[in-house]
């Protein structure tokens, strides 16, 4: 592996290596943050629970209501002489009757202190006796006349209806002693305490709404819920995290739990933070692994730059060894006048052909340096393509013909004029053809041809050699690149030619085209405008 390229690999290592860590390490702290967030939340779930349960105390004390306890069916009592007032019309006796705590109960089982009040008030229609009877009725002479009271009355406590619903339930709950005991039925939640004369109790309603009152200041994540016996009482069953979990000073086996109803609002912020986090080492990735394959592509361009500059070099060194060591050979056979008098002029134009071929070779390199550093001088005048196109086959025909090629281009050619860099034109030209005839088989042609289109004029070479393949046609241009290893070794060249012509082209506003396949020749077009307007002369 080349030294660069393993450079380049310890590059690559030593910028996403870091990257993998912090990444790592960025999940980690997610977690730890994530876990942070979970033992904050239930710091602050023991603080609100304490909250919590301080006020659901103080709010199920507060509840706690009493109603009386009476036989029902009604049991029978002693008979004595007040049963003789209840039969009479003496108002002002029964009354005292009303008023007696030890009037006892009637052998009908009901208290003779409630049935005297209905008397007196059935009697006078007295507010103040319907009062009295109302207060007997809901008091120590409650009985079963207690809903005919009300009837009478027309009034009827609010708090009654709650005790009955009491009283239904310690039917039901025989066991319930003066300790209390939690209970449910269909759903709703009491409390019920009897010492056999009175019922203490609380509703369901004011549970619940002492379960609201506990649960205002919990955090938005939370969800408070109340078990009694290891059994939902109020509140949502949830699969949720129990974050605290104390029982209710009221009575017996009530406990409060809170519960991490939105586990994702407690992981919330800790999250955001983790892809935020995230997001910038993802950023920091993308840009260091385009910038990595930024880097790769300039030093593998480099290389494959260093590669060609030296194919370049030797290609140069190749070029101009054969021909000066032609010319030097033959030059030294003259000098020594070993030459035949009928060959001499052969040497001549061998020489001369050498010394063109150097000129041409020489004046390429120099053009090519010379527009590579922005110094090439460019002489645009109005020149006439046609006579540069038949000076250029002229130029070009002994070569050809030592190939056994023909140059063919029309006769008369039309003449077109434009203002060009006559001189840079047929550099173009010669590179063209001299390309056209390395690659066209012996006895084949290359056709010239110079048309006009709109305001552009067109130059056009075509051989019918074997064809470019499409993977070559967007490098062929690029400077120092010649096709496969099969025809460099074949043919001659530095691989400037083509891009020189780019150069060239470009110079004067236009392009150069290509068309060519493989076993079907090539066809190069140069295309410049007839007037090239808003040309940018180089800088000295």
């Amino acid at each position: 592996m080349p030294r660069s390229s393993s450079s380049l690999h310890w590059l690559t290592l030593a910028v996403l290596l870091p990257l993998l860590v912090l990444g790592v390490l960025a999940w980690l702290g997610v977690q730890a943050q994530v876990k942070a967030a979970w033992s904050s939340a239930r710091e602050e779930a023991k603080a609100a629970g304490r909250y919590a349960e301080e006020t659901m105390t103080r709010e199920l004390t507060a509840a706690v209501e009493t109603t009386p306890l009476f036989p029902d069916p009604p049991v029978p009592g002693e008979a004595s002489a007040a049963d003789a007032v209840l039969d009479g019309n003496n108002l002002t006796v029964m009354r005292k009757l009303r008023e007696d705590p030890q009037a006892g109960i009637s052998p009908a089982g009901l208290p003779r202190r409630i049935l005297a009040g209905f008397r007196v008030f059935d009697a006078s229609g007295d507010p103040a006796d319907a009062k009295i009877l109302l207060g007997l009725a809901t008091g120590d002479a409650a009985s079963v006349l207690t809903p005919l009271v009300f009837a009478k009355v027309g009034e009827s406590p609010q708090n009654w209806s709650h005790g009955e619903q009491a009283r239904a339930l310690l039917k039901q709950h025989p066991e319930i002693d003066s300790t209390g005991k939690w209970i449910s039925d269909d759903d709703e939640t009491w409390w019920l305490a009897s010492d056999g004369k009175k019922l203490r109790f609380i509703h369901h309603a004011a549970f619940v709404q002492a379960l609201g009152n506990a649960g205002k200041h919990l955090p938005p994540w939370a969800n408070l819920l109340l078990s009694i016996h290891g059994r939902k009482a109020a509140g949502n069953r949830t699969d949720h995290e129990v974050m605290e979990s104390l029982p209710v000073r009221f009575g017996e086996d009530l406990l409060l739990e809170i519960t991490a109803a939105q586990p994702l609002m407690i992981e919330a912020n800790a999250r955001q933070q983790g892809r935020w986090t995230l997001a910038l080492l993802g950023f920091a990735v993308v840009i260091s692994s385009g910038s990595l394959g930024f880097i790769h592509r300039a030093a593998e361009r480099e290389r494959r730059l260093n590669a060609m500059k030296s194919d370049f070099v030797a290609s140069v060194s190749h070029e101009l060894r054969a021909p000066v060591a032609s010319i030097r050979l033959m030059a030294d056979a003259l000098n020594a006048g070993k030459i035949e008098p009928h060959t001499v002029s052969e040497f001549h134009r061998l020489i001369s052909r050498e010394g063109a071929r150097l000129t041409t070779l020489i004046e390429n390199v120099l053009d090519f340096a010379r527009i590579e550093q922005g110094r090439k001088l460019w002489h645009f005048e109005e020149t006439d393509l046609a006579a540069v196109i038949r000076e250029t086959v002229n130029l070009m025909e002994p070569l050809a013909a030592e190939k056994s090629i023909t140059l063919v281009f029309p006769k008369p050619l039309p003449s077109l004029v434009a203002n060009v860099d006559p001189g840079a034109i047929q550099q173009a030209l010669v590179n063209l053809l001299d390309n056209a005839i390395k690659f066209s088989p012996a006895g084949s042609q290359v056709e010239v041809m110079l048309a006009k289109i709109s305001t552009h004029w067109e130059i056009q070479i075509a051989d019918h050699g074997p064809g470019i393949p499409p993977a070559e046609h967007a490098r062929i241009f690029e400077k120092f690149h010649r096709l496969g290893s099969e025809l460099r070794r074949e043919t001659q060249g530095t691989g400037i030619g083509l891009s020189l012509v780019k150069a060239v082209a470009e110079a004067h506003g236009g392009r150069v085209a290509l068309a060519s396949a493989p076993g079907e020749g090539t066809i190069f077009t140069l295309i410049g405008p007839i007037d090239p307007i808003g040309r940018i002369e180089p800088i000295l």
